[in-house]
């Protein structure tokens, strides 16, 4: 890089910094400060913007096409799977982010890496998976937290402390109206908050951020009234079983109502909030959807099959790892080119939650055929 070029982009950095400290909210996360586990990096873009290209450009990103979001092993391509969930949160969470003067790179750095922790058959897999790990005495398994343990151990990308925060506390959104975040954050309360997740993970930790908060809700938000939508492609509803709720009852008529609601109640405000009566309608509409979708009998008609599958792939993979070690199939896909300092600082058994955990669905099936299914023996 020349000398001008380099000249011109400090003085571009500058510039931004100047005006997202003219325009920002006074409490809004603004870029000077930052935080990188690993140290402050030089480039000329914003530091959470540079956090969102990487990763929309890791590996995990991509395996979000075929990861479950509700509805897995049915045909359809017009169904919600997690690369669209995580898409959709960016983008309603970044349109009530721009009204409020919230950073809006920090918002979509959240939004579209909250979910790399699921594992396959969503959080159907996660309870099985989670069953697995306490057996095994490494705790419990939660999303939430394997986010973070995928971008800074898995796929290390050393992103800033916020977004980090922002993974790790993103569910929980229906605890109450009101998301007040627990400002000025460390990364040693983070690393305690990572082992309270893992210790609890029903346990609903704030953000530190108001875009942490923001994300936080508009997670919840932003899959209910697509479910419905999916919910009806499939038959499973049809229009009319949808009640006529004081938001509408179209995926379009309530996330207007509820996006108008958020802003009109966090406008100015050191807290993120909804009014009563959204909070109310809300769970009146999450409610209907696990009466009617989540637990509707024709979406779970394969369970025994993949929870079994789960711990007879999870007890394989972790003998052979054992017997094998460096001839193993785990290494051989999914260790050999990882970095030392990972897969010495975990127990066989973390190794292998973390090799099912990033697998899409379609490979958690095609490696259990693999490994299971006898094949034709050409001689």
């Amino acid at each position: 890089m020349t000398s001008e070029v380099k000249d011109f982009l400090e003085d571009y950095r500058k510039e931004a910094e100047l005006k997202e400290l003219n325009y920002l909210y006074h409490k809004a996360a603004f870029s000077k400060d930052h935080s990188r586990y690993q140290g402050a990096e030089n480039d000329h873009r914003m530091p959470y913007k540079r956090d969102v290209d990487r990763i929309v450009h890791s590996k995990a990103y991509s395996r979000y096409v075929d990861k479950t979001q509700v509805v897995y092993l049915v045909r359809n391509d017009h169904i919600s799977h997690r690369s669209l969930h995580v898409q959709l949160v960016s983008n309603f969470s970044r349109g009530i982010a721009e009204i409020l003067r919230l950073n809006l790179d920090l918002v979509e750095a959240i939004a579209l890496g909250h979910d790399v922790g699921h594992p396959p058959f969503g959080h159907e897999g996660e309870g099985y998976l989670n069953k697995i790990s306490l057996e095994m005495g490494e705790g419990s398994f939660a999303h939430p937290a394997q986010s973070c343990r995928v971008y800074s151990m898995i796929e290390p990308l050393n992103l800033g402390l916020n977004v980090f925060d922002g993974f790790l506390c993103h569910d929980g959104g229906m605890a109450s109206p009101v998301v007040e975040p627990s400002f000025g954050k460390t990364w040693e309360r983070h690393f305690e908050e990572l082992e309270q997740k893992k210790s609890d993970p029903n346990s609903n930790i704030l953000p530190g951020t108001l875009e942490g908060c923001l994300v936080k809700i508009c997670d919840t938000m932003s899959y209910l009234g697509r479910d419905i939508e999916d919910a009806i492609s499939l038959g499973i509803l049809t229009r009319s079983d949808v009640p006529d709720w004081e938001m509408g009852s179209t995926n379009r008529e309530i996330l207007s109502y509820l996006a108008q609601d958020v802003i009109r109640n966090s406008y100015e405000k050191d807290y993120i909030a909804m009014s009563e009566r959204a909070y109310e309608l809300l769970k009146e509409l999450r409610k209907f959807n696990f009466e009617k979708i989540y637990n509707h009998p024709k979406l779970k008609v394969e369970s025994d099959k993949i929870r079994n599958s789960y711990r007879i792939f999870f007890q394989h993979l972790l003998d052979d790892y054992k017997k094998n070690g460096e001839s193993s199939y785990l290494w051989s896909h999914f260790l050999y080119n990882k970095d030392p300092d990972y897969y010495k600082s975990a127990s066989a058994a973390q190794l292998v939650i973390d090799y099912i955990s990033g697998m899409t669905d379609n490979y958690f099936v095609r490696t259990l055929e693999t490994i299971f299914v006898p094949t034709r023996i050409e001689l």
